[in-house]
């Protein structure tokens, strides 16, 4: 495990190789400050497979669409996880969490096209080829913000009620996925930075 600091950040990186399951647990506030003692804004980079039964979803949408098809709705055998929680909006407002996240997902379209993927956007869900790449989910806790992105490494493991494709049918090799993720997480925190120093050069009238 690593961690950098950037900005008003911790960037908390886990080895991609010894993967770590995603179960809903680590969208749970302050699960980096309990796991890496790290207090105040965090990004947790990790990679594992994730198995969601709909109990354990916080996608009030899906759970009623999708939990007729399958007793797990979300799953991969192998996938690429960020975990953002921000203290910096009091009270957390849910609609500004959502806008963060769909930020980071234009964020990660643009890493995807340097990469030569030709990627579509419905939303926060990405398609390669009318394939699903991804789950993106943003929550607020009593007193921050939290975002969970997943890109799928392997398609497999999928429901199989969901058409998807993963990192490594896209070119990414072993050796990608670490800075690759990072680099995402960099270009978030410095946008972030950017919004908060037009806030403050801005005049109000």
């Amino acid at each position: 495990m690593k961690k950098e600091e950037l900005s008003s950040y911790t960037i908390v990186i886990e080895n991609f190789q010894q993967k770590i399951k995603y179960d809903g647990s680590q969208i749970l506030a302050h699960y980096t400050a309990e796991e890496h003692g790290v207090l105040g804004n965090s990004i947790l980079l990790f990679r594992g497979n994730m198995e969601l039964s709909p109990k354990e979803m916080v996608d009030i949408k899906d759970v009623l669409r999708e939990s007729h098809l399958a007793k797990v709705l979300i799953s991969s055998n192998d996938a690429l996880h960020m975990i953002i929680e921000e203290f910096d909006i009091q009270p957390p407002n849910l609609e500004i969490a959502y806008y963060r996240l769909r930020m980071l997902t234009q964020l990660i379209i643009e890493q995807l096209q340097l990469k030569g993927v030709e990627v579509s956007r419905n939303g926060t869900d990405l398609f390669i080829n009318e394939k699903k790449l991804n789950v993106g989910i943003a929550t607020i806790s009593q007193t921050s913000c939290k975002i969970h992105f997943g890109l799928n490494y392997s398609d497999t493991g999928i429901p199989s009620h969901v058409n998807a494709i993963g990192l490594k049918k896209l070119g990414f090799t072993e050796q990608d996925l670490e800075e690759w993720l990072l680099t995402v997480a960099k270009k978030y925190i410095k946008e972030i930075s950017k919004i908060k120093n037009d806030v403050v050069k801005t005049k109000p009238i």
